[in-house]
Parts: structure tokens; C-alpha cells; sequence
């Protein structure tokens, strides 16, 4: 997957959120040390939180979508993603997702990529051409 894929997987949202809260830590923190000698040390420190909530918005958001791209809860992944402390939420869901599922040509119902057969309606998840290569002359 390339990188402007999976950043299209972030709901607009939600980069509309993360950037609306990342500007708005980095003005507190350089309002809050502007009567102060350290105005650049307020704005680093601004900048930092800033982007390291930003981040966390952006995770968010691309656990909640891929979650429900992938057939899973997306409100319980993202739950859990969120309140699991130092990230190992998001650690968790990248480790525990399940594959993405193809529709099956015969009932419609997921199928995994890997899968030869549908678990619902048994059809053949081979295509043709690749059968009839595999006969011997």
C-alpha cells in the first residue's frame, strides 16, 4: 500500500479536526509563555504536543475506517486504539486485524484473498485460467 493511499483512508474529519487541534495547542503554548523571556521554548513545546495530538487524531481516524473496511467493529477498534495508554492501542489493532475480504462472484459474502472456497455458498475462489494450468498433459 503506498503512503497517499492510506493517507486517503483517513476520514476528512478527521484531518480537519487534527489540524484544527494542533493549531490550536500550539497558540495556547505561545500565548501562554508570551508575557516570558522563553516565547521560542513556548511555541517548540507548542509545536510538539501540537503534532503529537494531531498524530494521535490522524491514528484515529485511519483505525476507525480501515476497521470498518475490514468487516470489524470500527467503534470498538477505535475505542480501544484511544484508551489503551502509549499507543499500544493502535499496536494491538495493527497486530490483531483481520485480512481484507473480496466479494465471493457466486453469493456476494466476504471471502479472504487466500481463501480457495467461500465458507458460505462453497464456490470455487480459483479463476479458471489458473485451473485449467494446472492440469497435467
Amino acid at each position: 500500500m503506498t503512503g497517499r493511499r492510506g493517507l486517503g483512508l483517513i476520514p476528512a474529519g478527521a484531518k480537519v479536526l487534527a489540524t484544527v487541534v494542533g493549531l490550536a495547542i500550539v497558540t495556547a503554548f505561545y500565548w501562554f509563555f508570551d508575557g516570558h523571556n522563553t516565547v521560542g521554548l513556548g511555541t517548540a513545546l507548542g509545536v510538539g504536543m501540537g503534532a503529537i495530538v494531531a498524530a494521535f487524531i490522524l491514528f484515529a481516524g485511519y483505525v476507525y475506517r480501515d476497521a470498518s473496511r475490514r468487516g470489524m467493529p470500527p467503534i470498538a477498534w477505535t475505542a480501544l486504539a484511544l484508551l489503551v495508554p502509549n499507543g499500544l492501542g493502535f499496536v494491538l489493532y495493527f497486530v490483531l486485524r483481520k485480512p481484507i475480504v473480496h466479494p465471493c462472484p457466486k453469493c456476494g459474502h466476504g471471502v479472504a484473498s487466500d481463501a480457495a472456497f467461500c465458507p458460505r455458498c462453497g464456490q470455487s475462489q480459483v479463476a479458471a485460467d489458473v485451473r485449467d494450468s494446472w492440469k497435467v498433459s
